[in-house]
């Protein structure tokens, strides 16, 4: 499961990708003894129909934008943390009996076609994320299912 408060493990700085159909922005958010600032924020237009109904259509020139972006926004950071957003992704909140999480992560990964519409959880990457007690029955739980297909995934990040 992944535990949001890790991604400024690294240092006091994360970078954050924004990749939309008509432009794509870099954000920097510093750790501060105040609170998290943004300490630097670029965007830089997206060529048009380099992403189409969500799926990368051209990588070569969003893998060059983005590092034109990078360049151009004087952002350090190697590492840069991005989300993906649209009918690509299915976010849903599904409530299971009280089990513990190695349990659910088997139950999803058998029983995944019950709770998102994919037929194959082999062709999606998915996680959880539960929620807690059910506040109506307190013998199940909520849990948050986030899934997106492989192929969409895989167009961002090669």
């Amino acid at each position: 499961m992944f535990d949001i408060r890790g991604l400024f493990s690294g240092g006091k700085q994360l970078a954050g990708l924004d990749i939309g159909s008509s432009c794509i922005k870099l954000a920097e958010i510093q750790d501060t003894p105040q609170g998290r600032i943004l300490s630097r924020f670029s965007l830089m237009p997206l060529a048009r129909g380099v992403i189409v109904d969500g799926t990368v259509a051209e990588p070569e020139v969003l893998t060059a934008t983005i590092k034109e972006l990078h360049k151009q926004s004087g952002c350090k950071r190697k590492k840069i943390v991005t989300s993906i957003s649209g009918t690509a992704v299915i976010v849903k909140k599904v409530t299971f009996s009280q089990i513990d999480e190695e349990e659910l992560r088997d139950l999803i990964q058998d029983e995944g076609g019950k709770y998102l519409p994919f037929d194959n959880m082999e062709t999606v990457y998915y996680d959880f994320q539960i929620l807690g007690e059910n506040p109506y029955n307190p013998s199940q739980m909520d849990v948050l299912l986030v899934a997106a297909k492989k192929d969409i995934i895989d167009g961002y990040t090669e």
